[in-house]
């Protein structure tokens, strides 16, 4: 398995080298105004949504936009009905977190929403304090003891930058300006309504992966 160092090294390679695709996107944004609602679907990665824009910092993935997000959304302020993104957002650093999420306020429309999936921290916790060591997978490394696997989870082998409760991500969501923020659940969503994407529907109902939170602007 590539170390995660030189994982690093190549995703700011391609930070850089989809530069241009940032002002060549916002240069058109400006002069283009879009028919019909607008939603994005940030780190899209393998999982295509029919109806969005999605983004996605790796060329070998299919995409409307090829983007890292840490060069900023090259949209109109404003302009964007909703935003979603899964298990992206805790592989950003304190501070280019709080920039994307800035930007993601920025362009969406006032009444607009963004729906955030990111690893469930305190659920992460609990299943630890429970000694329940099946509710860890074995991604991205094999690991048989306890804690290992719960490092597992919570670090992703140095891919992940923060973890998230519902308390922390509310408030970083707080600090980009965003009101209204509320927990919500796999196949429930006020921003979507029935129309939301399934993203763990197999998921422990008690206890789930994944946590889910959707704020307003």
């Amino acid at each position: 398995m590539l170390h995660q160092r030189y994982k690093d090294l190549a995703f700011w390679i391609i930070a850089k080298a989809t530069v241009p695709n940032y002002f060549v996107r916002r240069a058109l944004s400006a002069v283009r105004h879009v028919n019909g609602p607008q939603h994005l679907h940030l780190g899209s990665g393998t999982w295509y949504l029919p109806g969005f824009v999605n983004v996605d910092g790796n060329p070998l993935n299919k995409s409307d936009l090829w983007l890292d997000l840490r060069n900023g959304l090259p949209f109109r302020s404003n302009s964007v009905d909703s935003i979603y993104s899964t298990h992206v957002f805790e592989h950003f650093y304190g501070d280019e977190l709080k920039r994307l999420l800035r930007e993601c306020y920025r362009v969406l429309k006032p009444g607009g929403g963004i729906r955030l999936v990111v690893p469930n921290l305190a659920n992460a916790i609990a299943a630890y304090s429970q000694q329940r060591r099946d509710w860890f997978a074995d991604f991205p490394q094999h690991l048989e003891s306890l804690g290992g696997r719960f490092s597992n989870f919570v670090f992703c082998d140095g891919q992940h930058r923060t973890a998230f409760d519902f308390s922390y991500l509310a408030e970083v969501l707080r600090s980009a300006a965003f009101e209204d923020i509320e927990e919500s659940g796999e196949g429930k969503s006020r921003l979507y309504g029935n129309k939301v994407p399934a993203y763990e529907p197999g998921d422990s109902k008690e206890l789930p992966h994944s946590l889910y939170v959707e704020a307003f602007k």
